[in-house]
Order: C-alpha cells, then structure tokens, then sequence
C-alpha cells in the first residue's frame, strides 16, 4: 500500500445553529473542468463550516497509460471514452467524489467514480493521500466497506481493460475480484473472483458479517447517443428511450457457506440496512444513464427491501412514485418508533417510507421549476441532484446540494431554513452523499476542536 501525498488547502465559513442535534457532516463538492475538488465539513458543535480542498491535477497518469493500452488492444477510436464523454471530461468524471467512508484514527476515505486509487483524508493532519492499494493498477469500487475491529478494508477491483471493452460492448462481461486490505500489516487477501460488472458502486458487509453485497452502478444506454437532439430526431430519440439502460448486477456473496446469488436492476446503487432488523436491506435502483456529462432519466426509480436468507435474499416488497427520478440518495432512520427510508426524488422532492410496510409516509418539497418528462424520449437532468441525512433525534432531515444547506421538520412536512455555502460558484457541483464523520477531539484540526 502505497501513499502520495497531495496538495491542500482549507478554510473556514459562517453556519447557521440548528436546534436539531445532526452528526458532524461531509458534504462533497466537484469544480468543473478541472481536477480539483472541496469537501466541505460540518462539525455539529460549531457555528461554522471548513472546505477542505484538494488538487489532484496529474493524478489521472497514474491510469492513462493503461487506458491507452486497452484501446488499442480492442481497436477503439484515441478520442472514444465511455458514455461519449471527452477525454478531459472522463478523467473528471473517474476522480469526481461521490461518497465517505470512515477509517480510524480520524482518517476518511473518499468514494472516487472509476479509479485505480483511493483519496484518504486525513482530519488529525489537515491533509490528502492518493493510496495505492496495490492490486495491479486496477479500477477499484467507489463505496467500500471497513471493519473497525480488524482494521480491514474490503473492496473491489476489475481491469482497466474491461470498461473500454464495454464502449464496444456495453453488455460485455467483466473479471472482478474482492479483496481485504489489513491496515495493520499492509498484506491484501484476495476473498473472491468471478464475473460481474464494471462500474462497481458498493460493496459492504452485512452486520453479522455472513454475507457481502456488491452493487454495478452502470449508466450505460442500450443504444448508441445520437448525434442529433431530440427536437430535430425525434424517433430515434424516442427508439433510444424505449431501449433504456443496461440492466445492472448486484452480487450477494454468503462467505460463510461460499454460495453466491446474483440480483439484477435497472442502474443499482447503494445498499442500506434495517437499524433493528440486521438481516433486513433496502437497495436504491434508479433508472438514469449517462449521455455525456449528463444525466439522463429514462423513468421511474425503484427502492427494494430483502432478507438476507441462507437459501439466498427474499424480496419482501417494493416502491415506486411518478416521481422517484434519479434517487441520489436513500437513508434508513427511526422516527417516533417507526422506520422510516428517506429518499431524494429529482429535481426537489423528499418523500419518506414506511420502512415495514413499504408504503409511502410523507412528501416534503423543495422549490422547483423543471419539470421531469419521459414520454418521449429521455429526460436529460438540467441542474445538480443533492444529499439528505437525518438528524440522530429523527425529528428533522437535512438536504445539501449546489451551494446551499436546508433543514426540514419532518412532522410538521417542510423547510424551516436554508443557507448559501459560501464559496460555492457557476463552475461548481455538488456531486454524491453526505457522509457521516466523527471527527477528532482535543486537538488543533481543521474543524479547530
């Protein structure tokens, strides 16, 4: 395991108090057209927020090589990346951040898209590490998992190879590999191998630590972009509608008994427990794929809920709204002695369920012009999709996005504040979840507690 350090820079902003008791909370934030990126933390304790910055311009070479290797292995055009995005725009896609992970000793791994490295964050040091973990120069999964006990990370690789193969093939099969990496000793164990998926979005344990589940994000369409808009080709527009995206795999592996199943959904995302019944999970499927740097809705979005069973998950029920366009995010909380599952429906709505009867509890709304149409051809996403997060009373929702913190009262089905993040410009995007942190105490740190 390897560490590059990098460059970073912070500072501090003003924060309005909130009577609802958040975690300390990581809210990612991407610059347009360049390879720098913000992460701004909001300690619970303060009146004030830190962006903590990182330049990772450069630390796309360590990829580019093999990259080029693979296009020309398979004949593939030097100016053709996946999803019709340019090359500069590809490699800001790969290192875009989309999620937190918690190590230990108040370091944080930051989940990149498609990358052969991961981007720690160090909250004691007040700095950034590219980590190497030493698999062969793979892409590794964006969404890992770490035990806490062992000091282990769990995660997934698959060759470079593989994902500019499926420019070709969108529908071609993938060699991934699971792996556990010891922070203590610096050895890696490779846990399982077998054929899957590319874009590999989570990977985590359930709480029993029996069984792992790895979800394919994808984004891929059936059909080739046209080159043409939907205005001026319309029935070809409408043909790449009807086809819609490649359907993604989710692997669930049962580690002890060795058995694997293997799930499919329209572009599976994130994975959440039950917070009182552990065998119990809910699975984000969108139905969005990339067209270029944009997202394009295809439909409406589904969140499932299964028991992990040693004959294999049960599907237990099942939701879908009008509505459920490009799920960002969904959470699980507890809520006046019910569970609830939060869920951010794009452009602005929040809509909670009724976690045991999988039936819809509220609607909370966001201020919002567009107007999300699939009728005819794909919807393609005008504007940044954003994060929610409870706060640990279940009284309240906190929602952040391109610039700006709103907290609802979830009772009473509305916003009761927002506020601008200073900073925030036209070049940049918020980018994926907010993540949960503790940060360290008793020490001068970035968030100066």
């Amino acid at each position: 395991m390897k560490c590059t350090k990098l460059s970073t820079t912070q500072s501090e902003r003003p924060l309005f108090s909130s009577k609802f008791p958040f975690a300390d909370i990581l809210v990612p934030c991407l610059h347009r057209s360049s390879l720098f990126q913000t992460h701004y933390v909001f300690p619970a304790s303060r009146l004030s927020a830190v962006s903590f910055q990182v330049e990772l311009t450069g630390a796309e070479e360590s990829c580019k090589p093999d990259f080029g290797k693979a296009r020309d292995k398979w004949s593939v055009a030097e100016n053709a990346f996946p999803y019709g995005l340019s090359e500069a725009q590809w490699w800001e896609y790969c290192l875009a951040p989309h999620s937190y992970l918690a190590l230990e000793d108040g370091k944080c791994q930051v989940g990149l898209n498609l990358f052969n490295r991961f981007l720690h964050l160090d909250f004691n040091e007040q700095s950034a590490f590219l980590v190497d973990p030493g698999v062969g120069n793979q892409f590794v999964s964006t969404t890992n998992w770490f035990d806490h006990e062992k000091k282990e990370l769990w995660f997934a690789s698959w060759p470079v190879e593989a994902t500019v193969r499926r420019i070709v093939n969108p529908r071609g099969g993938v060699s991934v590999t699971i792996w556990k990496l010891s922070f203590r000793s610096g050895d890696i164990e490779k846990v399982w191998q077998g054929d899957l998926g590319d874009a590999l979005h989570q990977l985590c344990l359930d709480p029993s630590r029996r069984f792992l589940i790895l979800t394919e994000l994808g984004l891929r369409l059936e059909e080739p972009i046209p080159a043409q808009s939907p205005d001026h080709a319309p029935r070809v527009w409408e043909q790449v509608r009807a086809r819609g995206v490649v359907p993604s795999k989710i692997l669930v592996l049962d580690l002890k008994a060795g058995r694997e199943w293997r799930l499919s959904t329209l572009t599976a995302g994130h994975i959440e427990f039950d917070p009182e019944d552990p065998s119990v999970f809910y699975l984000s499927g969108h139905n969005i794929g990339l067209m270029g740097v944009k997202v394009g809705i295809f439909g409406s979005g589904i969140v499932y809920k299964y028991r992990l069973k040693e004959i294999g998950p049960e599907l237990l029920g099942e939701v879908t709204h009008e509505r459920f366009h490009r799920i960002t995010t969904h959470i699980v909380f507890r809520h006046r002695g019910e569970t609830l599952i939060g869920v951010s429906g794009y452009p602005g709505t929040v809509f909670l369920i009724n976690a045991a009867t999988m039936k819809l509890h509220r609607i909370i709304e966001m201020d919002s012009s567009e107007k999300v149409d699939t009728s005819l051809s794909p919807h393609i996403c005008r504007h940044d999709s954003y994060g929610i997060d409870a706060s640990k009373d279940g009284e309240a929702l906190l929602v952040a996005g391109t610039g700006f913190v709103r907290i609802a009262d979830i009772d009473e089905g509305r916003f009761i504040c927002t506020q601008k993040i200073a900073g925030y410009g036209a070049d940049c995007c918020f980018t994926g979840h907010l993540g949960r942190f503790v940060f360290p105490q008793g020490h001068q740190s970035c968030c100066n507690r």
